[in-house]
Order: C-alpha cells, then structure tokens, then sequence
C-alpha cells in the first residue's frame, strides 16, 4: 500500500485540553495549494503517545508551534521524531524561537529549520523551495544550515497586512473544537511598549478592517461558538472601531462569550454606555494594571492613569453585565513585598470578578531581559524564564505570593465564596485584605493543606476552621453557609449547623398552592416530595439578613427563612 506522504505536518501542543491553536490554523489557511495537516494535542498527553500521532502521518516537513509552555517537550518531541524520520525536516517557529534562533540551531543538531516572527508568507515560499539552498536565502526570517554546516539567519521582513490573511476557520473545524476556547485576532502590535511584553517587540499595530471583523464575528455566532479569546493585546487602543464592534456584538446577541484585552484608561463615557446595554454572560474584559506603584510602571514603560482605569472599573462593575479580570504581576522592578502588598489591596479594592496574580517571565527579545543586570533579576534559564528574585524582593517572599496567589485563586476567584470574601474585605475585619490571605496562607503551612488537593467542600470546612482560628468563626458562618447553599447544594455538610424548620412545617409548606404560586413559582406543578429534594430552608439571623439585602432588623430581632434553589435564593416575608 503506498502512503501518503504530506508537504507539511503542523503540531500545536497546547497548555489545555480545552485551549486551540490559532497560529497553525491561520498558517494552513495560507497554504491550500499544499498537503497540510494539522496535529492538535496538549502537554498533559503523554510523550510517547504523541509521538505516535506524528509519525502515523508522513511528512516532508514536521512544523512544531513553539511557546514557553510547550518548548520542553516539543525539543524532546522533535528529536525522536528526526531520529524516527531522518529524512524529513525538522521546523520550528513562533514566539519561544523567533529570538535566539542561531544558538537554538546550534545546541539542537535534530532541528534544521527556523522561521522567526510571522510566518504566514513565509512558510508558503519555504514549501516552494523544496530542498534548493538558493531559494532558502531568499526567505526572510528563515534561520537554516548551509551545505558546509554554517548557520544562515536572513534579515525579517514589514509587519504582513492583515486583510490579506485567509480567515483561519471553515465551517468543516467546528464540531472538532465544541466546546473549546477558539482564539481570534484582529490586530498584532500594541501600541504601548511595556519592558516584559513581547508585543513590544514589534513596531506599530496592523489591523483587520472593521467590515471584516464584523463579518468573521458573525461566523463564530451563526455557529454557536461557546467563547472567542481576542488575543490582541489592547483592543481598544482604536476607540471608534472597538466601539463599533461592541454595538454590533450587543446587536446581535447570541450565545458566544467573546474576551477582549483592555487597558482600562483609554475606556470613556460613551463606552460604558454602549456596554452597558450588554447581555449578562456575552462580552469579558481582562485589564492589565501589573502594579499601582509609579515608579514601578514609569520603569517598565507601561504609561497608565490608575485613577481613570479605577473609575472605569468600578463603572463597568456597577453595571454587572461585564466580567472582570484584572492583573498584576509580581517581580516588577522597584516593587517591595510591602510595595505590593499596596498594589493588591488598590486593585481587590474595586471586587473585580477576577484577580489574576501572575509573576513575571523575563521573556526573550523583551527589554526586561537586557536589565538582568541593572536590578539584579534571577530567573529561570528554562521556559517560561519565570522569576525567583530581584534586587527588590526575595525568593522566600516571591514563594509567600505564590502561596497567596493559589487562595485568591481558590476562594475569591471561584466565585464559591463571593458574599464571604466581599464581606471581611469590605468589614475591615482584618487589617488589609492582604493582611487576610497572607495570615490564611500561614495557617494553610502550617496544617499542611498545600500538600494534598482539597475538594470544594472541604475549602469551605478549611476557611471555617481558620475563622475560628481568629474568633471569627461564630460571626462569619452564616456567610460561609449562605455562599455554600447559594452553589445549589442542598445537602449541608456535618461540620455546618443545619437551621430548618422542622421537617412536617416544611411539607405543610410545600403542600399550599399559594406559597408555591408566591414563593416557587417555577415548581407550580410538582408535588411537594419533588420540591422538597429540590430545595433548602434555612433561619438566618435577621443581623445577617439586614447586611446581606440592606432589610432593617425587625424590633423583636426574629430570625428570617431563606429557600435555596437552584443557584439562586428567596427570602420568605
């Protein structure tokens, strides 16, 4: 049986199961008149079951997408499939070896080509060279040996114009990616120029045209796409095309969630007016503040007025139809722990959705890595060159942050613990909100929770075990209880009090027609065994009741019934 041999392998070997690779998909648009295929896995597959999905396939050349999540295991990757394939070629590109390429070449005899920067036009002509050196040399960005073992590295070339890019999807990829994050850009550069950014390394912003944004949009909504990441790094950085966008967006409804990139300064009035005519659950904003500490944001370039980008936050919240992620990251130049410590408590301050504590990478190519020296930054020699120390703040106090970073992600971004965390954050009951998940995360060393994994419910067993480490235990389990029947768990667990009404009042209840048209209206027709396997009554103290919905505390200050249901709670009068 003869086989099939292909002009090109492209392999995306994703951070997730769930994420996609655009950059492949936007390269094979490039080249319909070649045999492309695309091998699409993620880091958590084994290596030698990935290797057997490349070489199930033969190609002339094995193209590899490389990012500092990926790059570890493509080099092994790479290698078994040249010693597996010695007569095909070996490619990489992307962002991890679009810098250093000689050297990458040099300590990696398996790899024999490399193309930096964007390689949607150049990949075309690589394929049409076949194995002539002379056309190799005409091929910019394209890093290869020469026939007596030199390495050639040949001058880049300007930015390629967007729109006349082939749209990276067809109706034909769809069903492979339900339920998937499918990336999307509609411009590359950034305008701003920030020390740790790879976008920084690129001059000027190129752009798709308004019409033919609207139009891919369109796509991804007609085919009922779950979510769409924009990976441009400021979208609004044009305010009349984002603008327009947003309207369309919100015009045509639907059920794809679409995340945008924001800098939260540039965002105005008639802005938060046109978002604010947006459906709960449609658009997302990730806003990048990094750090409210001036001359921190003055040395890496990031030119932002924090007081406009809080007033914008807090606008776009109030709204409640946009959700929120905002970012910092740890590591920066001039920034102490206790420097910080200010930039968080600043930021959680506003409740956004999301608090995304990151710590930087001293990417390659990025001004960050020149000033290794200047502020004495430690990092790791390996992807993703993630920092261990600096001038400013120590390994131990960088792994304290990392100890932080994983609660915040737990109980304040999850979302399972909302009323709780906004209430000692906003109760002041500890002397900063810092302050709270510093003295958390001490408590979680000294039990040893960071060593084992820990399920939902036993967060909430462990975030009351440490209130009343604090004697706050008896104060704040009404709180911890409501957040977990508010989930939509209608079992309480043994180490929370149960406060129901006596079983035979509760059947009594559910039996009358007019508390159910009143109170459950959407069980109306449901005998009461069915509702009562459905729901949750519980007393809450009428202190709670008054700080939780702003209700005065009754005189005789009686208890008040709560039904949990669904996600969603009612208050019986």
């Amino acid at each position: 049986m003869e086989v099939t041999v292909k002009d090109l392998v492209l392999v995306a070997i994703n951070a997730k199961y769930i994420h996609t690779n655009l950059a492949v998909r936007s390269l094979k648009a490039q080249l319909t008149q070649f045999d492309v295929e695309i091998i699409e896995l993620s880091i958590n597959d084994s290596l030698h079951r990935i290797v057997q999905h490349l070489l199930a396939t033969e190609s002339k050349i094995y193209g590899f997408s490389c990012y500092i999540w990926n790059m570890e295991l493509i080099l092994k990757l790479a290698e078994i499939v040249k010693k597996a394939r010695p007569h095909s070629k070996i490619l990489l590109g992307g962002p991890e070896v679009s810098f250093g390429s000689q050297s990458l070449l040099s300590d990696y005899c398996f790899v024999d080509l490399i193309i930096q920067g964007e390689g949607e036009t150049k990949l075309g002509k690589l394929l049409e060279a076949g194995d002539t050196e002379n056309k190799f040399h005409q091929i910019p960005g394209l890093c290869f040996r020469n026939q007596f073992g030199g390495i050639n590295t040949n001058l880049d070339e300007k930015p390629i114009l967007l729109d006349r890019l082939s749209f990276p999807y067809t109706q034909e990829d769809l069903p492979k990616l339900e339920n998937k994050i499918i990336y999307y850009e509609t411009m590359r550069g950034c305008p701003f120029s920030c020390s740790y950014c790879l976008s920084s390394t690129i001059h000027g912003v190129e752009m798709l045209s308004l019409e033919r944004v609207i139009k891919e949009i369109d796509f991804f909504i007609n085919a009922g796409v779950k979510q769409v990441k924009l990976v441009d790094r400021t979208f609004n950085c044009d305010m009349k095309r984002a603008k327009a966008i947003f309207r369309h967006l919100i015009f045509r409804g639907g059920k794809t969630n679409f995340h945008f990139e924001m800098t939260g300064d540039l965002i105005d009035d008639e802005m938060v007016r046109i978002l604010k005519e947006a459906p709960p659950g449609l658009i997302q904003f990730e806003i990048g503040i990094q750090s409210t500490d001036p001359t921190t944001l003055e040395a890496i370039g990031r030119k932002i007025s924090l007081t406009k980008t809080e007033e914008n936050v807090q606008k776009l919240l109030a709204n409640k139809n946009i959700h929120i992620h905002l970012d910092l990251i740890a590591g920066l130049p001039f920034e102490t722990y206790d420097v910080f410590k200010t930039s968080f408590n600043r930021i959680i301050a506003l409740e956004p959705d999301m608090l995304q504590l990151g710590f930087l990478k001293c990417l390659k190519g990025t001004r960050i890595r020149l000033e290794e020296e200047i502020h004495e930054y430690k990092y790791t020699k390996f992807p993703p060159y993630e920092i261990i120390s600096n001038k400013y703040i120590s390994c131990d106090e960088l792994y304290r942050l990392r100890d932080i970073e994983m609660l915040v992600d737990r109980y304040f971004n999850s979302g399972s613990f909302k009323r709780t965390m906004s209430y000692i954050l906003k109760k002041k009951l500890f002397k900063s909100s810092f302050d709270f998940f510093e003295s958390f995360s001490y408590f979680w060393t000294k039990q040893g929770y960071y060593d084992v994994g820990k399920s939902r419910d036993q967060l909430f067993e462990i975030l009351l075990e440490y209130f009343k480490t604090c004697d706050l235990g008896e104060q704040l389990a009404e709180w911890v209880k409501f957040d977990f029947l508010n989930l939509g768990t209608m079992k309480l667990p043994e180490y929370m009090k149960d406060s129901a009404p006596e079983r035979e009042w509760i059947f009594d209840f559910l039996k009358s027609p007019a508390n159910i048209a009143r109170d459950l209206p959407e069980y109306i027709n449901l005998p009461a065994k069915k509702i009562f396997t459905k729901v949750k009554f519980q007393r809450f103290s009428s202190e709670f009741i008054h700080q939780l919905t702003g209700i005065a505390i009754s005189e005789n200050n009686s208890d008040r019934l709560i039904i949990f249901k669904e996600k969603t709670y009612q208050l019986l009068e």
